[in-house]
């Protein structure tokens, strides 16, 4: 703690000269009060202020290394209570040494000692316990930490599986359709497979980048409803309303394309008439809110694999906002509705 404390910025050391000075003042004034000399009082003091601040970063490098479990918790009062020891005997030593202690009331020096004694020991066990409880604490977050990166590291894996599904189930739709146009409509087959070209090359650009404008995301709509418009000709109509005001918006790249192919599938393979199918971008609670509108003939059962657009969508985003309440669905009247929220980024 106190070798933490010295790597940190703003002036540590100064303010650790500070709290030993102040430590030293103190019991040098205690010494005083009892009628001993300023001189002896200022060394005796120092000497034993000094020990204590080295045995605390004794303890420090001791208990950094080694977590006592709690088979071994005694370790925590022992080492300290050794050091306090040593401590008392290596002061009294010093002191001797320097002849300070002729200095000094022997009896005084008596009292002292029990009582410097037992200030040190509790000192010293409060101080081990505080860093085994701060290494605890340290040790916690680190494993939580460790946590988050393999559960964000499951969620990536899994948000790039799932944009790995959505993209080859329309992209199969599309060869097989470029292929029936190959003969009958050459011109028409040319014409899609560039479409799908840069329909892909903006899907591959844009994967380093998970969020986008509304904008470009309209954008790269369009562009798939005209390979769909190719597919499907004169049967499909798709409209899209919006205000420029939204355009900035942001949402995660990917996103309406699964829910639009969706509704383009549910409507076309229950229909035999035109195809009417509206896309709403509006403003809903400060989000961006998309509104996709298809009709259907609920007496003709669905097409296969009509679900998975969806489920995929609301599965990922779940993983990015940790919320299944955005993504909503209407079914009345032959009408097919899914609201799509989708909050902003701060």
């Amino acid at each position: 703690m106190i070798i933490s404390f010295l790597h940190q910025r703003n002036n540590a050391w100064l303010k650790l000269i500070i709290i030993f000075l102040l430590l030293l003042s103190l019991c040098t004034l205690l010494f005083m009060y009892y009628g001993q000399s300023v001189w002896a009082s200022l060394i005796d003091n120092s000497i034993f202020s000094l020990l204590l601040f080295s045995a605390f970063i004794i303890l420090e490098n001791v208990f950094k290394n080694y977590i006592p479990t709690a088979k071994n918790r005694i370790l925590v009062y022992i080492i300290p209570l050794v050091i306090s020891i040593a401590i008392l005997f290596l002061g009294d030593f010093i002191l001797q040494k320097l002849a300070i202690s002729s200095e000094i009331n022997q009896d005084f020096l008596d009292q002292v000692f029990v009582l410097r004694a037992f200030i040190i020991s509790i000192i010293l066990v409060f101080y081990t316990v505080l860093i085994n409880i701060n290494a605890k604490i340290k040790e916690q977050k680190e494993i939580e930490e460790r946590e988050n990166k393999i559960q964000q590291l499951a969620k990536e894996s899994e948000l790039y599986q799932l944009k790995q599904q959505l993209q080859p189930h329309f992209l199969f739709n599309s060869l097989n359709s470029i292929s029936a146009l190959i003969n009958q409509k050459p011109e028409k087959a040319r014409e899609m497979t560039l479409q799908l070209s840069d329909f892909l090359r903006n899907t591959i650009k844009k994967e380093a980048n998970n969020w986008i404008t509304a904008e470009e995301e309209l954008k790269f709509l369009k562009l798939f409803t005209d390979i769909e418009n190719v597919r499907f000709g004169h049967r499909l109509a798709i409209k899209f309303q919006f205000n420029d005001e939204l355009m900035e918006m942001k949402l995660p790249h990917l996103l309406i394309q699964p829910i639009l192919e969706n509704a383009i599938k549910h409507s076309l393979y229950t229909l035999e008439n035109d195809v009417e199918i509206n896309v709403l971008f509006d403003q809903y609670q400060n989000n961006l809110r998309v509104r996709i509108t298809n009709p259907y003939d609920s007496k003709v059962g669905q097409a296969k694999g009509s679900g998975f657009g969806l489920d995929a969508v609301n599965r990922r985003l779940f993983l990015i906002f940790g919320r299944y309440d955005l993504l909503k669905i209407t079914d009345q009247d032959q009408t097919f509705m899914v609201d799509l929220t989708i909050p902003q980024q701060k």
